[in-house]
This record gives C-alpha cells, structure tokens and sequence, in this order.
C-alpha cells in the first residue's frame, strides 16, 4: 500500500498536491507506516494508517503542514520549562516541546481516547518516555464531567471533537487545577486547539496566565475573537498572526473566515 502511494507521488510530479484538499488527497493510493515529520529545525516519526491521520496524510503528499506554527512553537520551546498541549491530538506539538529541549516537560491534554493512543505510539516511535504527562481529558473553565461528540468515524484521528449536548460522557479540567508541584519547572509555553473551546481554556487558565506568562499559541474564531482579544488585553500580552510574526495586530480589526493561528506574547 506504502509502496504504491510512493510510487503514485513519484510518478506524477506535475500534480500540485499542495492545493488539494484532504478530501482529494485521502481519494489517492493510502500510505501506511512511519513518517519522517518534517519542521525547519528538527523531524520525528509518526504513524499513519490507511490515512487514519490527517496531519501525516498532509504532510506525506505536501511536504509541509502546519509549519509557521510548529517552527514557532520549537523556537517558543528552547527556553527549558513546562509546555502544556491543549487538544494534543497525536502529539506533533508535545513531540516538538521534547525536541526542542530534551529537559522539557510536556502536559498533554486530549479528550479522545483515540488520538490519545496514537500519541503514545508516536512517543515511542522517537524514545520519548519520560517527558511527558498524559491528561485524557477536555480542557475548559471547569472542572468535571462533559459530552464530547465526535462526528467523523470512530476509527478516525479526529481532529474535530468538541464539547457538546450530546456525545460521550469524559472529564474535563482547567488549567489552573493541575499539580504542577511535581513537575517543578515554570510554565514557559501553552498551545490551545479546542475546537471553539479556546475562550474557556484561558479563563480556565487565568491563574498560570498571571503566575507565569507563558507565550501562547491559540486557535481564533470570529465568534471569539473579541472577548479573546479583550482577555489578552487585560493580561498584558501583545498579539501577532502566526504567519506574520513582524506586525502586532488587534482581533477587533481582522475578519476571521474559519480559525486563525494566534501568537500571544506577554509584553
């Protein structure tokens, strides 16, 4: 199956697969197996199973995926301390934290049990076994019980989860609640991908927000953007796109088609 995918893309070196979506790409021969996950300053290993994860399918055909981020969040990491993953997924950030600096801890947190597994997987593809905690929960303003629908099949690494009416019954904390007595390393960085969640994982985290300064890269949608830029704002953090770094901007003043990547660095 591996063999054929490689094959295809060799084959066809015309094809722009850089502008396909992943409904077309999932449609070309299936890969399988380990991939070399590449960033600007480091790689790592991760699964993919008959295209049971997005990120890998993207990266396999595109050669690139999500790369301004996760060159931010490797250099935002450097500086040795605790990196929490909000909505973790497979684990290309947590694994990203560990790269960067291989004294780093990493708190995980991912609320289905599915992608959770596969992060594990991939943490053992690249000898990662002592960096990082493991939350199997959804983050938010609470602490306590919520539904979590996932609308994609059950075999998927979903990236589309969120905290619903309906759904399956999991766990859900903030922040601010977890014990980071024994992990003993101030809270350098925080990276929230909640599915329109992120508002309340930053109430949910006002405590270390204002204890620490941690920088932060969060998902933005035009729904939130206000009351997420007015939060900053009283927090004392200045706001930059992901994928412009040079110029400092105000959510109020930009139109947000789906979700954008937001850098917040405390001044």
């Amino acid at each position: 199956m591996s063999q054929k995918a490689i094959k295809f893309k060799k084959d066809n070196p015309t094809l722009n697969f850089k502008k396909m979506s992943l409904d077309q790409l999932n449609k070309l021969p299936h890969h399988v197996g380990m991939i070399n996950f590449k960033i600007s300053h480091t790689s790592f290993f991760i699964l993919n199973i008959f295209n049971d994860d997005s990120s890998a399918v993207k990266f396999f055909w595109k050669e690139s995926h999500d790369l301004q981020s996760l060159d931010l969040w490797y250099e935002i990491s450097k500086e040795e301390g605790t990196y929490i993953d909000v909505g973790a997924h497979t684990g290309l950030y947590t694994i990203t934290s560990v790269k960067a600096n291989m004294h780093n801890r990493v708190i995980a947190i991912e609320p289905f049990y599915l992608n959770m597994s596969r992060l594990i997987s991939n943490l053992r593809l690249n000898n990662i076994k002592k960096n990082v905690d493991i939350k199997i929960a959804a983050a938010s303003n609470f602490d306590g019980k919520v539904n979590f629908k996932i609308d994609t099949d059950q075999t998927y690494l979903s990236k589309g989860g969120k905290i619903d009416k309906q759904g399956e019954l999991i766990n859900t904390l903030k922040l601010d609640s977890l014990n980071l007595e024994k992990i003993n390393k101030p809270i350098k960085g925080i990276k929230i991908d909640t599915e329109g969640e992120d508002l309340n994982v930053l109430i949910g985290s006002e405590g270390i927000i204002i204890n620490h300064k941690p920088k932060i890269i969060i998902e933005v949608r035009e729904e939130n953007k206000i009351l997420i830029q007015k939060f900053f704002d009283e927090h004392n953090y200045k706001l930059f796109d992901v994928m412009n770094l040079d110029n400092q901007i105000n959510l109020k003043n930009i139109n947000i088609k789906n979700v954008s990547n937001i850098y917040a660095e405390p001044i």
